[in-house]
């Protein structure tokens, strides 16, 4: 009994295999048909939309596209030029340069110009310019947010110059990164400090001549030695500049004191104070004094790069 019950089940299940491989045998020329004309009617679709977005795109509405694509790409400059405008750098500004006398048919001239940039120190060439004649090309740089001395000793004029003026030619400016740097006031700050005591303007003879002399101790308040650090020197009355003169230290170490003596072969100006202004360089390579066991070519891992 329990054996003509398994073949019974087995009979019904060849049966069902049986009418299922009939039915695909008598229909699948017919659905092979289908799925052809199933794959021309979808092709046929996409064929139509990309010729229809072509003829749109070209004929029908090619001149508003272009006019939109313009208007962007018009918006985008704007954008970028305003961007552009609002990080460039600020134009230098020239303080009225002035001449005092140095020696018999001989003038100092003196002027100061002033970086209102945060984030951009400037290189530049520089002339002054009067009555006498223009002074020989000189090369400068301003840090950012400062203001930087700019000097002509010993300028010869028969009279006081006049219609005095400063040029600036070829300025180049120089982006600071602060990713490199940090805030960059704090990153000058450390590398350039000096300290001036003592300053003192006094008159003594030598061989028998009245001789001005300009004395004062600078010392280096940083961690970083310096070569040719410069010292422009004011001899002040009051508020007033009444003569200007200056130096150049050979080389400085990091906290080293220097006494420094300068003369004054000229007419002796009456003058109550002595202004020193010390100055350097700090993203000059070249300005640092190579630390112990450093070569010189390591500074340059003190110093970002130039932009």
């Amino acid at each position: 009994m329990e054996t003509e019950n398994v073949l019974l089940e087995a009979e019904k299940e060849y049966q069902k295999q049986y009418k299922k491989s009939k039915w695909w045998i008598e229909h699948r020329d017919g659905l092979r048909r289908a799925g052809i004309v199933a794959f021309i009617v979808v092709d046929a679709l996409f064929v139509a939309f990309a010729g229809w977005a072509f003829v749109d795109a070209y004929l029908v509405r090619y001149a508003d596209e272009t006019r939109s694509v313009l208007e962007m790409a018009s918006y985008g400059q704007s954008d970028l030029h305003g961007y552009a405008t609002a990080r460039a750098a600020k134009n230098l500004k020239i303080v009225t340069p002035i001449a005092t006398i140095s020696s018999e048919g001989k003038y100092d001239l003196y002027a100061t110009i002033t970086n209102p940039n945060r984030d951009w120190w400037a290189e530049y060439t520089y002339v002054f310019e009067s009555t006498a004649g223009a002074t020989a090309e000189a090369k400068g740089y301003v840090l950012p947010n400062s203001d930087k001395s700019l000097a002509a000793y010993a300028v010869a004029s028969a009279t006081p110059p006049r219609s005095l003026s400063l040029a600036l030619s070829g300025v180049a400016w120089h982006h600071i990164d602060h990713h490199e740097t940090g805030e960059p006031s704090d990153w000058i700050a450390n590398r350039v400090g000096f300290e001036v005591t003592n300053a003192a303007f006094a008159s003594i003879e030598i061989d028998k001549k009245p001789v001005g002399r300009i004395s004062f101790t600078v010392r280096n308040t940083t961690a970083y030695g310096y070569y040719d650090p410069t010292l422009t020197i004011l001899l002040m009355r009051g508020p007033t500049i009444v003569g200007v003169t200056g130096t150049t230290l050979s080389s400085i170490d990091a906290g080293e004191s220097q006494d420094v003596t300068v003369n004054w072969f000229g007419p002796i100006p009456s003058a109550n104070k002595v202004q020193v202004i010390a100055e350097v360089n700090p993203f000059d390579m070249a300005s640092y004094k190579a630390l112990a066991g450093e070569t010189t070519g390591d500074t340059r891992t003190r110093v970002p790069l130039r932009r």
